[in-house]
């Protein structure tokens, strides 16, 4: 998620494109929703997947669709329940630069 966030803030879609892949069915993502799914027990932490996961779908829609305004927004919410989650499962010190 760094590597998008910088691409983002160069308005560098392209590269933000190539990171993130053009959907929610890529490799990366699902193995991240499986680590998801072993380590979240709690209904917030859950609740916190599915905020980043929806996140991720529009930060998608937004860098493919090359509106870097709504990338921007988009990449602000994924990354806040990616911190929310990563906090409530207290990985917060392990995960910190992803």
């Amino acid at each position: 998620m760094s590597k998008v966030g910088q691409a983002i803030d160069k308005n560098d879609l392209s590269t933000a494109g190539s990171v993130l892949g053009g959907s929610t069915d890529t490799d990366w993502v699902q193995k991240a929703n499986i680590a998801f799914t072993k380590l979240s027990s709690s209904p917030d932490e859950k609740t916190q997947v599915d905020n980043f996961n929806s996140s991720l779908a529009s930060l998608i829609s937004s860098v493919t669709g090359n509106d870097i305004e709504s990338s921007k927004t988009a990449f602000v919410s994924s990354a806040d329940a990616f911190e929310k989650w990563t906090t409530l499962t207290g990985l917060v010190g392990q995960l910190k630069g992803l």
